[in-house]
């Protein structure tokens, strides 16, 4: 009976469980009484979910309005919870990682830390483009995500990739997220004692400016999220074409660079953002081949819901 009002894919079931489970945990650290609103906020992004369902159910016709909605939904409930992490991991963790995170950078590089290592080479016009290339971050997916939805409405014969191309930049996401709850860290910027501030011009300032406004947590630092889904594009922009990973490369090595040049992440971020994209993306994969989907995305095995 439940199918017929709410048709689910993968990318709401795994929304709703990462939401819910935030919810769960927030609740026993007594986060709703001191953060109600983001309390709030979160609760939506658990529900949402099941609205797009509820939309799938209708059956809309591949490339309409309802469809898309429903396919482009997550990242709405994404942002909500990214955007109330703060509270969560405030009052859930008082573990401070920093001072492991630099040890560890420090033993990599022999004593030394790598941020101030790249002093020197740092000036202006590199960083603007360095520190562009650090916010295109939150492009990556959704382009190479429309492009990939392109492809599954023009040739509707073959299987289609978009679904599970969903599903799995979201569980890099979330996995992500986890890892803040597990080793929270604020940074090199905070932590390791520079020269001065970096050279950065007009640009590079109204980004940083941006971007510390709408990251409501400061203790997102492990794994370097940006780092995950963006080795995650590449991955999947090879699988769709030499052409489109080779588009998407430059930035990338650019974003890699922005990392520990703009003193957002150790090195250890960095490379614990890369292997675990590899690993959780091979997992999502084989989850999505275990529970095959249909275009729309609805999950095929239609027992997970009569249980």
């Amino acid at each position: 009976m439940l199918q017929r009002g709410v048709r689910f894919a993968l990318a709401d079931l795994l929304t709703s469980g990462a939401a819910g489970l935030l919810l769960c945990v927030g609740v026993a650290a007594g986060v709703p009484a001191r953060a109600p609103g983001a309390t709030a906020q979160v609760a939506v992004a658990f529900l949402l979910p099941f609205a797009f369902a509820a939309v799938r159910a209708r059956k809309p016709s591949r490339g309409s309005l309802l469809a898309s909605v429903a396919d482009f939904g997550p990242i709405l409930p994404l942002l909500l919870v990214f955007d109330n992490l703060g509270p969560f991991i405030l009052g859930t963790s008082s573990v401070d990682s920093d001072p492991l995170l630099v040890a560890a950078d420090r033993l990599l590089f022999l004593g030394a830390d790598p941020t101030r290592l790249l002093e020197p080479f740092m000036s202006t016009p590199l960083l603007e483009v360095l520190t562009v290339c650090y916010a295109l971050y939150y492009f990556h997916p959704i382009v190479l995500g429309a492009l990939l939805w392109k492809d599954d409405l023009r040739e509707p014969a073959r299987p289609a990739k978009f679904p599970a191309y969903v599903f799995g930049m979201l569980l890099v996401f979330y996995v992500s997220y986890a890892g803040y709850f597990l080793a929270p860290a604020i940074g090199p910027r905070f932590t390791v004692p520079h020269a001065g501030p970096l050279p950065r011009g007009t640009v590079a300032r109204a980004i940083d400016g941006t971007l510390d406004r709408l990251e409501t947590s400061r203790h997102n630092c492990f794994p370097s999220g940006h780092t995950m889904v963006t080795v995650a594009v590449l991955v999947e922009a090879a699988r769709r074409s030499r052409k489109t990973f080779l588009g998407f490369l430059p930035f990338a090595v650019g974003l890699f660079l922005a990392t520990v040049a703009g003193r957002y992440h150790y090195v250890v971020d960095v490379l614990a953002g890369a292997v675990l994209a590899v690993v959780v993306g091979g997992a999502a994969r084989a989850l999505a081949r275990r529970f095959p989907q249909e275009p729309d995305g609805t999950v095929l095995d239609t027992s997970l819901y009569r249980r």
